[in-house]
Order: structure tokens, then sequence, then C-alpha cells
């Protein structure tokens, strides 16, 4: 039977990892005494593959992820807070802003009817729109900080 490269190199994974049966070591060792340059580039290939895995495996700092985690929880709740204000917000302004007078057969809508409601929903109406802005800074840091 003719033993290739190929078929050695697909031997070599089991055969540096310890899993390889002996028959399959004294297989890849006599291959390996009979092609000494071919022994060479694979123990340079496996040592090279070895070094990318152990830093690939590396884990970061546990700090760092707890920070990390920290500060997309803080940037999510702040998120939540910003869109029910401005929620709350934009529906006072919708609901305070008129009035309905129901009487007589007739349906009235008043607008800004109250001494002093025109400026009172000015200023929510402000906060509602300050409150949006916010709102959406933060979920476009949600976006690229978190979700990234």
């Amino acid at each position: 039977m003719n033993i290739t490269a190929d078929v050695i190199n697909d031997l070599l994974p089991s055969y540096f990892s310890g899993d390889a049966s002996p028959d399959t070591r004294t297989l890849v060792e006599d291959y390996f005494r009979q092609n000494p340059g071919f022994e060479r580039q694979a123990r340079h290939a496996m040592q090279s593959l070895q070094g990318l895995g152990q830093a690939a495996t590396e884990s970061p700092d546990e700090r760092d992820e707890k920070t990390a985690l920290q500060r997309a929880k803080g940037l999510l709740r702040r998120q939540k807070i910003l869109l029910a204000l401005a929620s709350t917000f934009t529906l006072n302004v919708l609901t305070l802003g008129f009035s309905f007078e129901i009487g007589g057969g007739h349906v009235r809508v008043h607008w800004l009817t109250l001494p002093g409601q025109r400026e009172a929903i000015a200023i929510i109406f402000l906060l509602a729109v300050v409150s949006w802005v916010f709102y959406f800074r933060v979920s476009r840091r949600v976006r690229t900080r978190v979700l990234g």
C-alpha cells in the first residue's frame, strides 16, 4: 500500500494530540524516518498552530468584562428611563393641550383654555423634545457600543 503525504497530513492532528492508535503512530513515525524534511515541516506547522491556539484561548481580564457589562446595563437602564420620560411628556402635551366640551348636542374642542396652560404646555413640550433628543443619543450609543 502506498502511503502519501496527504494521508499522513490527515493523521497528524491525532498524532500530535496523542489520540492516535499505536498502529497510526508507527505509520507516521515510519513516514517521518523516510522523509525527515516532511517531519520538520509538520512539527514546525504544529508548533505554530499550538501558539495560535494558546493566544486565542486567553480570556480577557474578569474586571474588564465586569466593567463592560456594568456600562452596558447602565446605558440600557438610561435608555429605558429616557423612553418613559419622553413618552410621558409627549402624551401630556397631547392631552393637556386641548379639552372637550360636550353638551347641547355639540362637541367642542378648546385649545389651551385654562389660564397659564399655554406656558405649562410649552415647558412640557420642551421637556419632551429634550427627552427624545437624549433618548436617541443613548440609543445610538447602545447600538454602537453594546450591540456593536
